[in-house]
């Protein structure tokens, strides 16, 4: 069982900009919300292959939860180009 507030991350794309890890990938949400695809970001962000339900944004570390594809691919491309400027 996953612990709270978490849910088994599954990447599609990663990239790597000055260290730090993106990630586009699905879960399930399960914060009474149909989003389905996340972006995340950070050193440590997906610790044990588990991403948070929640959304959270930080420069440094960040996950984003959105319900349709495009939207996440969208911020995917957003969040390398705001860490690599």
């Amino acid at each position: 069982m996953n612990p709270c507030g978490t849910t088994k991350a599954h990447i599609l794309e990663k990239a790597q900009i000055h260290g730090i890890s993106v990630y586009f990938g699905t879960g399930v949400n399960r914060v009474n919300s149909p989003a389905q695809f996340f972006v995340a970001w950070g050193r440590e962000i997906l610790a044990g292959g588990l991403i948070h339900t929640y959304n959270s944004q930080s420069s440094e570390e960040g996950c984003l939860w959105f319900t349709e594809e495009d939207e996440a691919e969208i911020a995917y491309a957003e969040v390398q180009r705001s860490l690599s400027g």
